[in-house]
């Protein structure tokens, strides 16, 4: 079958499924972290809780792995595989069109889409004019 995000059949059920899943599951959570466990032993008859430790520990723990990889670990993965300045990849790679001299069209007319040789910027934008 095509991967396609359009709706269908067993997608809608697993959505229905996922939807209601995680809700309850939210629910239950707050359920164990809210109330008092007195009041859970004696009116629901449920004995067996883990700690209302867990309960703000669990959170916060994925909060700190989360801000761990968002501000250390995934940039240090962009930068490992970043090439270096002095590597031909940070200059050109193999989809960049080169210019062409032969333009379609009237002279002066638009010309063909390129990329900008790095060489051609850094005159531009380094060197001074002699008549500055």
């Amino acid at each position: 079958m095509e991967h396609t995000p359009a709706p269908y059949g067993p997608r809608a059920v697993y959505g229905y499924v996922m939807y209601i899943g995680s809700n309850m599951l939210f629910l239950l959570y707050m359920t164990w972290a809210i109330i008092p466990d007195e009041v859970l032993h004696d009116y629901l008859g449920l004995t067996y809780w883990p700690s209302k430790y867990w309960a703000v520990a669990i959170p916060v723990w994925a909060l700190t792995a989360l801000a761990t990889f968002a501000f250390l670990i995934y940039p240090a993965i962009n930068m490992l595989i970043t090439p270096d300045i002095d590597d031909i990849r940070t200059i050109t790679d193999k989809y960049a069109l080169q210019k062409t001299e032969s333009t379609p069209g009237a002279p002066g007319g638009i010309p063909a889409v390129s990329d900008i040789p790095i060489t051609e910027v850094c005159r531009r934008l380094y060197l001074r004019k002699k008549n500055s």
